[in-house]
Parts: C-alpha cells; structure tokens; sequence
C-alpha cells in the first residue's frame, strides 16, 4: 500500500520503502531492550534482535533497496551501549554494510553514545535531519528547523498503534503509520519496528500527552491510522476523530 506518493509498505511490515531512492527506512529498533528489562527484575530471552534482523533480510530481498536509513532509536538505553548493544548493533550494520547497503543513522533520543559504533563501521550519522530533496526524516523527539522546501517529514519515536476492544471486552492494539498534514508538509509517523514494543494507543491519547513537538503542533484528529499487522495486511482506519466519536457512542 501507499503511505505517500513513492513511499510503500514493503509487503505488512512497520517498514517505508522509498521507490526513487531506493531506501528502506525504518524506526526504533531499541535493539538490547531485553538487557534494559533485566536489569528490572524482567527476564525475556533476546529473541527481537534476531527477528529484526530477518525481517530487513526479507525487506531487502523483497524491494531490492540499495540504502537503509534507520529514523533514531537504533539501541535501547539512553546511556552507554549495554554489552548486547555493542554486540547486536555492530552485526546489523556489518550485515548491511557487507551486503553493498548504505547505511545512514538519523539520531534518536535513545541513541546518545551510538557514535562510537558508527565510527567503527562508517556509518554517518545525521543530526538532527536527513534529507531527501523535499523529503525529511527525523526521528521526532525535539523541535527541528525544517528546510524551507520541506514537503514531507518521516519521523518515528510516537510508537503509534491503534487500540480496540471487541464484545467482551479484551483490548487489543495495531502497530500503524500516522498520516497527516502539519503545518504546510505532509507528516507520516512510523511505527516501532520492535517486536517488544506494541505501541502507543494515539485513538486513546489526548493530543496534549503525545510524545512529539510535531504532532502535539498538529490536528491529531485529522490524521489517518494505516495499520500493519504482519503476516495479514496492511488496513486504512478511519481518520482518528472519527474513531474518537464511535468509540464514545
């Protein structure tokens, strides 16, 4: 499905390919969240680095990208890298980066001290913007002077999903884009490529309470859920102010 003009959902994954620059982008990876919960008591096997991994394979194969661009929260802790970050970081780029992929990092809130493996690597890191012609990618967390020539911003860290309940009662949540307008610029928010993090109800959370500038700045209500759900599809939900108006009938 198209979420932009020249930008596709690569088969159901929380993933935007851009078909004139040949680049996949993805979104808060949060790669060593399994080591940050275990220092809570929370014990998970490290089970979502080796899932990401394969779902970029796929995406790759599948679209046949030539770059990667990751839009912040490639690791987890806002600290220095945790021994799986080190680790689990390193071999996805080394990945990409042996099999003729560019790679660009857009620097997240998350990713203080990523430098150091960049550099290892060459990887570049964009801070605080990348662009593409009018297309600009951030990751979200902070208020950006955009290139007057902006006409689309790519930006992750909202982790939006949609929440529903069924008859008896059970909540569910959806990982989805946010597409919208903002100001004079198309803005899609991506979702969470980790499979750790189910995402942030938007059609639940008061405009004031989201996380990013951009979005508090903008009509949330007019802003449309496309949900992915892997493995099923990808579905266009009805803008989010509606959604707000049957949920209260």
């Amino acid at each position: 499905m198209n979420i932009m003009k020249g930008g596709v959902v690569p088969d159901s994954y929380p993933a935007l390919y851009l078909k004139d620059y040949r680049t996949l982008v993805l979104a808060d990876l949060h790669i060593g969240y399994e080591s940050a919960l275990k220092e809570k008591g929370v014990f998970l096997p490290q089970a979502s680095y080796p899932y990401m991994k394969s779902a970029i394979e796929g995406m790759l194969k599948m679209t046949r990208a030539e770059y990667v661009v990751f839009v912040g929260d490639v690791k987890h802790e806002f600290g220095k890298p945790t021994a799986q970050e080190w680790v689990e970081v390193q071999d996805l780029l080394a990945f990409l980066i042996n099999g003729g992929i560019g790679v660009h990092v857009v620097r997240g809130n998350h990713d203080n001290y990523i430098l150091a493996i960049l550099k290892r690597l060459g990887v570049q890191l964009h801070d605080p913007l990348m662009q593409l012609d009018g297309t600009v990618l951030i990751h979200g967390h902070k208020d950006v002077k955009l290139p007057p020539e902006t006409k689309v911003v790519i930006m992750g860290h909202e982790h939006p999903a949609v929440s529903s309940r069924d008859l008896s009662g059970s909540r569910y949540k959806f990982k989805c884009f946010l597409v919208g307008r903002c100001r004079s610029f198309k803005l899609v928010v991506m979702p969470a490529l980790s499979p750790l993090s189910s995402g942030v109800g938007i059609n639940e959370t008061l405009p004031e309470k989201l996380l990013s500038p951009l979005l508090r700045a903008s009509n949330i209500e007019t802003f449309a859920p496309i949900v992915v759900e892997e493995n099923v599809g990808v579905f266009r939900f009805p803008q989010i102010g509606l959604m707000r108006s049957i949920n209260r009938r």
